[in-house]
């Protein structure tokens, strides 16, 4: 049997090299960037082929993917403009339609990365909240006199709310019952336990 590998196109430095000189050709920012990275060739090659403000987005990319592969910066490389290319002046690209839309698809991981990065800290806050309300319609459905009174005077919010906490009750497989450590039948039984 074998054991589980991390990916391979991520390379993290066991510990930061203090002794080794930083790589030539990379911008320092970009370096910043990327410290605590285990640079492939082919990514360190495709950095020395952009203009320092065309690396520094990359690195940029790079990090918010936590992919540091050759693949990964040589697209971004094919993505890059001729004027934003530090080794070739006349601005050599294979094929403007491939970078176009590498380019398109550059901006649409960088956007997808900036959306969670916004979206990253309010995210365990409202699970939790959900969480909470969930338990809580869940208890209040459960309530015979709550019910019955939600049914004679919102019937629609009744119809809505029974079927919400079917829904939440039910697992991924049909029919089958979540085993959650606050449901009633999981606390009568560690009850009676005791």
């Amino acid at each position: 049997m074998t054991t589980a590998r991390p990916a391979r196109f991520v390379s993290r430095a066991v510990q930061p090299s203090t002794g080794q000189a930083p790589p030539a050709g990379i911008c320092p920012e970009a370096l910043v960037l990327l410290a605590g990275y285990r640079l492939p060739d082919r990514t360190m090659a495709a950095l020395r082929r952009m203009i320092t403000l065309r690396q520094l987005a990359a690195a940029r990319v790079i990090v918010g993917a936590d992919n540091c592969s050759g693949d990964l910066a040589r697209a971004l490389l094919a993505a890059t403009p001729a004027s934003q290319r530090a080794d070739d002046p006349r601005g050599r690209q294979s094929d403007r339609h491939r970078a176009r839309l590498l380019s398109g698809m550059e901006k649409g991981l960088a956007h997808m990365q900036e959306t969670v990065r916004s979206l990253t800290p309010s995210y365990h806050d409202d699970l939790y909240c959900l969480a909470l309300a969930a338990s809580f319609v869940r208890g209040w459905m459960r309530d015979d006199v709550v019910a019955a009174w939600l049914q004679s005077h919102a019937p629609g919010a009744a119809a809505a709310l029974g079927q919400l906490v079917s829904a939440s009750e039910t697992a991924t497989a049909p029919k089958r019952r979540m085993k959650l450590p606050y449901a009633p039948a999981t606390q009568a039984a560690y009850r009676k336990r005791r």
